[in-house]
């Protein structure tokens, strides 16, 4: 389908006074990015009672309104799909449709510069979310040990805000540090672990290295998962660390390290007997509107933790110049460029400014605005943070590195009858041969374990690959598969041809940490 993409002058005001308000205020927010005890602990003098519980971590019920915010307000969306080889560079036909910054930010990407723009879907903006998230778990932490102290049962918010901790450190070591190896990981750089809630503005951080980051996330993981409850979530469950979504994380985890079977065990968890996957013959049906509504819905099943994040990704995903282009679109959804040898279900759609403006409608814009009378708004993102239909990818990734191939192969069928339109699965069938036989011809994965793998273990991780490429496009969840299995990718200029290539350990898999942190004497990342 075509969809109108005509903007009016109002919104193009908005945006711009929307951004003036986050220069202004970026500078403040990010100082108490790592500080954000400052939220919860500052005082007014002229109250002489505190106006409601939320400032006042006297319960569980208030404890578990403070952990809403541990979760990111920010997404790595934006940067991370324009790094992947999901995009190309579409040419300059799209230039008008986006502010200038947000285009700059997108080449700087694309280019895996350093990007210097701060606000909201910038690295700048998810380092900071991160660590206010972490802040609010810290926070609640101090106030459980207390309770606790006295007698008072605080057990599933302790696991909630244990499993938020570890997961922001996650997401923080994987965008700005180089992937785990155990090899190197001892003397790679990796992001500070703060476990403590912060009492000034300019406490003294020092980043650790990916093993140390890694050690901290495993212990905060394994001792939050089994305090989990969901009986404590009440009707919003996918809105939290529900037992499934911990499980999802232990799985992604366990997948990082090469611990398979734990992995395996934790995607048995998180998925259940009878995992309900996203069904693009029925999404491929559905309205452009409906579309993107359901897609990020807590009715959609195959969500397992949904996210509210700031950003601006929704509403220009299609239109920066260097993003997903017909010739992806050809690459990924050929009609039978797939195992069964089947048509895709997968539907895109294409905006009137361009032939390459093209989208999946998988987001929806949630605007809110500033107030009454203003021109300005806030746009909102909801972000899955966890599908089943991912960790089917992760378990037969995992399924098959412990040679149990059997089992990978109905998750590929899993998988597939969901993805392909009108599935049959007496044509080609899956098996262990036929999943050998077609991706034999892949470049080969370099992952730390590469050594090890076998001409089976490799075709079938190929597989996994491949599939959760597909399901992620316009996600943002690809850069984290070129970063763990080290995959060359190639980005070309429109008007020159010039080509960029990151390299196999190039250093510029780290996104740069923010400039400001780095005037504070945290490390930079080498270039």
């Amino acid at each position: 389908g075509r969809l109108d993409a005509r903007r009016t002058l109002k919104s193009l005001v908005a945006d711009l006074r929307f951004k003036n308000k986050m220069r202004k205020i970026y500078k403040f927010q990010y100082l108490l990015a790592l500080a954000a005890g400052a939220l919860f602990s500052a005082c007014n003098d002229f109250l002489d009672v505190v106006p409601d519980n939320r400032t006042t971590l006297d319960s569980p019920e208030a404890i578990s309104e403070l952990l809403v915010s541990a979760y990111p307000s920010g997404n790595c969306i934006f940067f991370a799909e324009s790094m992947s080889d999901n995009v190309t560079d579409r040419g300059n036909t799209l230039d008008p449709y986006v502010q200038p910054d947000w285009n700059r930010a997108n080449q700087q990407a694309f280019f895996w510069q350093d990007i210097d723009m701060t606000y909201q879907d910038s690295p700048n903006y998810f380092w900071m979310a991160s660590y206010e998230a972490i802040a609010a778990a810290n926070h609640a932490l101090e106030a459980i040990e207390k309770l606790e102290a006295e007698g008072t049962d605080c057990s599933v918010q302790k696991g909630e805000a244990l499993v938020c901790r570890a997961y922001n450190h996650f997401m923080l070591v994987n965008v700005f540090a180089q992937h785990y190896n155990p090899t190197t990981a001892a003397t790679d750089l990796g992001v500070p672990y703060v476990t403590e809630p912060e009492k000034e503005v300019f406490g003294h951080y020092e980043r650790i290295s990916v093993k140390e980051t890694y050690e901290k996330i495993r212990k905060d993981l394994e001792e939050g998962l089994p305090l989990i409850s969901n009986k404590a979530y009440g009707e919003t469950p996918k809105y939290h660390f529900t037992y499934e979504a911990a499980q999802a994380f232990a799985c992604r985890f366990y997948l990082y390290i090469g611990e398979w079977e734990k992995a395996i065990n934790a995607a048995n968890e998180a998925l259940g007997d009878s995992p309900s996957l996203r069904n693009w013959n029925t999404y491929s049906a559905m309205t452009s509107a409906n579309r993107e509504k359901n897609y990020t819905s807590v009715q959609e099943s195959a969500n397992i933790l949904l996210s509210s994040t700031v950003s601006l990704f929704a509403r220009d995903q299609s239109f920066y110049r260097y993003g997903f282009s017909s010739a992806v679109k050809s690459e990924l959804f050929g009609n039978t460029k797939n195992l069964a040898k089947q048509a895709w279900a997968y539907r895109t759609e294409t905006y009137t400014v361009s032939s390459e403006a093209i989208t999946m409608m998988k987001w929806k814009a949630y605007p809110k605005s500033d107030g009454v009378n203003s021109n300005s708004a806030v746009y909102y993102l909801m972000v899955p943070l966890f599908t089943n239909d991912e960790v089917v990818c992760d378990r037969i990734e995992a399924l098959a590195m412990a040679n149990r191939y059997d089992e990978a192969c109905k998750d590929i069928e899993l998988f597939l009858s969901n993805k392909i339109k009108d599935y049959n699965a007496s044509l080609n069938p899956i098996t262990r041969t036929s999943v050998e036989d077609f991706y034999k011809n892949f470049a080969p994965l370099h992952p730390f374990y590469e050594s090890e793998m076998s001409a089976a273990q490799m075709a079938f991780v190929n597989c996994a690959v491949d599939l959760r490429r597909r399901e992620q496009v316009m996600e943002g969840g690809r850069w984290f598969d070129i970063k763990r299995f080290d995959i060359e990718v190639t980005h070309k200029a429109y008007q020159t041809g010039a080509e960029d290539v990151l390299v196999r350990r190039d250093l510029r898999r780290a996104v740069q940490i923010p400039e400001e942190v780095i005037s504070y004497g945290i490390e930079a990342n080498p270039r």
